[in-house]
């Protein structure tokens, strides 16, 4: 691969990971738009807001999803906790 390649190869690579980056952002936003329905749904079920046994069915299933991934598991784990962190900011707004 010559430097021309290279520059190429990087730059499509780049613009593959803005257009991933913008779908990503997007489904944030979905994901996140769920949570009047689902602190809503817990209210009336007397739920709190945290439920550790969803949390561990959610590891469990991330850890299935990557067991035989070339993936750093732990760090897929606080990608999703980070976003139940911003999930539960979200419900507390309409507690």
């Amino acid at each position: 691969m010559d430097k021309f390649e290279a520059e190429k190869l990087l730059n499509d690579s780049r613009k593959k990971i803005d257009e991933f980056d913008d779908q990503i952002i997007n489904l944030i936003l979905e994901r996140t738009s769920l949570a009047k329905d689902i602190i809503t749904a817990k209210k009336i079920l007397n739920k709190d807001l945290f439920d550790s046994s969803r949390e561990e069915v959610i590891h469990n299933k991330i850890r299935n999803a990557v067991a035989d991934k070339d993936i750093n598991t732990e760090k897929v784990l606080e990608i999703f906790d980070l976003l139940a962190d911003i999930s539960k900011e979200e419900q507390k707004k309409y507690l």
